[in-house]
């Protein structure tokens, strides 16, 4: 059973690897301009900066405190409908949990299922953030969220909801035997 529930996670997996794939072709297809919000210190640096002069990198000269002058402090904000921390965790932490059950599946080491059945619980309630949160800018945003397939949406749920229920048996059934 175990073998067969690895099997499941690869397809999950794999699932959401195509989903990342259609919705990254989806992001290409509508550019959006990247906003990059700059706070500068020095008035006349800022100006330098953003007219796309060159920057002295050699001999900077410093303030009459002897200190070296403030540089530019860069604060960059996503686009709406883009969430980098999830986008980022979710497959990380999906990765792992493959990684733990496979190390279950061939040593039989009982608490490794149970760490990697937390790790996909884990997984899975940062997909539905990451859906709720993509549907709402969705909603505010026209166009700002990026447009995955329904159906890979769909299949890749299914695939993930149906490798917790048997990750969970199986977890079960090794703690007993």
């Amino acid at each position: 059973m175990a073998i067969f529930v690895l099997v499941l996670w690869v397809a999950t997996a794999a699932a959401g690897a195509s989903l990342l794939r259609a919705g990254g072709r989806a992001r290409q297809a509508v550019p959006e301009p990247v906003r990059i919000e700059s706070v500068v210190a020095e008035p006349a640096l800022a100006e330098s900066v953003l007219a796309g002069d060159a920057i002295r990198t050699g001999a900077v000269p410093m303030r009459p405190d002897g200190r070296p002058p403030a540089g530019p402090h860069v604060r960059v904000t996503a686009p709406a409908g883009e969430h980098p921390l999830l986008e980022f965790s979710h497959p990380a932490l999906a990765v792992t949990g493959i990684a733990c059950w496979m190390m279950f599946t061939y040593v039989h080491y009982r608490p490794l299922a149970w760490i990697a059945v937390a790790i996909l619980v884990a997984t899975i309630l940062l997909g539905l953030t990451w859906l709720v949160r993509s549907r709402q800018a969705a909603r505010h945003h026209p166009g700002a969220a990026r447009s995955f397939p329904p159906r890979l949406i769909l299949l890749h749920g299914f695939v993930a909801g149906l490798s917790i229920v048997l990750s969970v048996l199986a977890a079960v059934t090794a703690s007993r035997g």
